[in-house]
């Protein structure tokens, strides 16, 4: 998926995939000026990659990143979901 992506003198791409052996890669690719600046070539690649036993690690630090400290952060979760065509369970107890 892309997360950012900027044309320009020097252009940067961002992205996320999860690889068929489950992990979790972000990677980038600078092109241009700025590479060709400070590396002597004008492409420059970079990656993180998360094994996938640390995903659901991953998961939750994102979850509290965007969520936490919200008072809303169910209802909010759940218009995400919504938005983004993700199936979800909501349930309620009173």
């Amino acid at each position: 998926m892309k997360l950012f992506e900027y044309r320009g003198k020097t252009s940067v791409f961002i992205d996320a995939e999860i690889r068929e052996d489950g992990n979790l890669v972000v990677s980038g690719q600078d092109i241009g000026e700025a590479p060709k600046k400070h590396f002597g070539d004008s492409d420059y690649e970079y990656w993180a990659v998360i094994s996938k036993e640390h995903k659901d690690r991953v998961l939750l630090a994102l979850m509290e990143e965007v969520f936490g400290g919200n008072s809303k952060a169910v209802s909010a979760f759940v218009d995400l979901m919504k938005a983004k065509g993700i199936p979800y369970d909501f349930d309620t107890w009173a």
